[in-house]
């Protein structure tokens, strides 16, 4: 996996802006090594970062706004 897929521009785009991207995306990533910490230690070459962006490429998790009221 790398930043060539999913490509970076769509994944801003999916989230709003690259602020919401980085949050949602790194908070993503700390849950994935928390809870799966011997697949990220048994494959090296994936990134939690980059594991993470594919699955919100993908949809499985996305952005959820929250109303002020």
């Amino acid at each position: 996996m790398s930043w060539l897929y999913p490509p970076i521009e769509k994944v801003i785009d999916e989230a709003g802006n690259k602020y919401i991207l980085c949050s949602i995306v790194s908070k993503r990533a700390k849950e994935l090594l928390l809870n799966k910490p011997e697949f990220f230690k048994n494959h090296q070459r994936v990134k939690p970062i980059e594991f993470a962006s594919k699955e919100f490429y993908e949809g499985l998790y996305f952005v959820s706004k929250q109303s002020k009221d």
